[in-house]
């Protein structure tokens, strides 16, 4: 999975026009799930109504359970992110309850879709056993997502077309074209964003080209997190346009805009809502100031050793801070970081920080605390 910032260092700063369309296109009326679903339940099994507490001291909100700011006993949030388990299911799960500062002692957690299938490594077909035991100890569940890239290998690879990632052939016997691939990734590629430039949420046909494959592909994904009984959705891979291609060739190979992610961005608000599950924005600061009106959180990599900065004037995170929303930052291991760098700015800022391997396979975990 991408860490933009390991590969490509700071997230640069967009000019204030472009900004400025981007925001104008999110002011677009947003319709969420709140408007056409009921209230969800809550983990006890009670009726949601308004606002009540359930996962990790989250709170549930018309149709779809609101992240934590705090943990149910009032402490500070505390997140554990593990997409690379070192085996599917509950056999790779570590223990859910735990004292400080094993992963057990985190109110939300964060791991991949197939990795949590009840199919170990497969598409679902029924509720995850990981998510249940997740739940079981009390905490909130976010389903990671490879959402702006395809990867080979996935169960589900063949619901994307080869023109959506800029390969010919067939969805079983695709021929890649190195332009759209990652860079520091052999086996991931770019998808063609720029027919979701024009969104309007509530609208299929405001799509064009690839986007409308893309967007149908990706929504089973979503739907899939919503069969496991998750909370929310991380998707990632949102700023390909921050990227060049293998071959140099920038916005992913495809010469995408931040315009482009930002209609992408709108529509995976709007979907993974329709879902009943919460959204995370992940990364793509650029975007922040209109994504913050539609999304629940955000998940940031590496703002203190890139020094983007991570909060105050232009910082990744400060729509999100300001708004009084969740934000999660990851802090890597093999950039020589060290909580006692980074911690006293996270927690100062009201940042959920901590400190983990690249692989996030479980190997490194270290929470920042209060």
């Amino acid at each position: 999975m991408l860490r933009c910032a390991l590969l490509s260092g700071p997230m640069g700063r967009t000019a204030a026009t472009v900004a400025a369309a981007v925001a104008a296109l999110a002011a677009v009326t947003f319709m969420t799930a709140s408007t056409s679903r009921p209230a969800g339940t809550s983990l006890g099994g009670a009726a949601g109504a308004g606002r009540a507490t359930v996962a990790g001291g989250g709170t549930q909100k018309l149709g779809y359970t609101l992240p934590p700011t705090r943990k149910s006993n009032g402490q500070p949030d505390q997140w554990y992110w593990e997409i690379d388990p070192p085996k599917n299911g509950l056999a790779g799960l570590p223990a859910t309850a735990a004292a400080y500062p094993a992963p057990g002692s985190a109110n939300i957690w964060d791991t991949d879709l197939f990795a949590d299938s009840n199919v170990p490594g497969g598409i679902p077909t029924g509720p995850s056993p990981v998510v249940a035991a997740i739940h079981a100890a009390g905490h909130y569940s976010i389903c990671y997502v490879e959402a702006g890239a395809y990867q080979i290998g996935f169960p589900d690879d063949s619901n994307f077309a080869p023109a959506d990632y800029g390969a010919t052939g067939t969805s079983r016997h695709p021929v890649f074209n190195k332009q759209y691939r990652m860079q520091g990734y052999s086996n991931e590629y770019w998808f063609d964003l720029k027919g979701f430039v024009h969104y309007v949420a509530g609208r299929p046909d405001t799509l064009t080209g690839a986007a409308r494959n893309i967007a149908a592909g990706l929504s089973r994904r979503f739907a899939d997190c919503e069969l496991e009984k998750q909370d929310a959705v991380e998707p990632d891979d949102l700023d390909g346009y921050t990227n060049k291609g293998a071959t140099g060739v920038p916005g992913g190979g495809w010469r995408m805009t931040q315009a482009d992610s930002a209609g992408f961005e709108r529509w995976l608000a709007y979907d993974i809502h329709s879902h009943g599950l919460a959204a995370f924005q992940k990364n793509d600061p650029a975007n922040a100031p209109a994504d913050v009106k539609l999304f629940d959180g955000m998940i940031i990599e590496e703002c203190n050793y890139y020094d983007d900065p991570c909060a105050g004037p232009g910082g990744d995170a400060t729509p999100y801070l300001k708004a009084g929303k969740p934000v999660l930052n990851a802090e890597y291991t093999q950039d020589g970081e060290t909580t006692s760098r980074f911690c006293p700015a996270d927690i100062k800022a009201g940042i959920v920080g901590a400190l983990f391997n690249a692989n996030l396979a479980g190997g490194t975990y270290e929470p920042c605390q209060d």
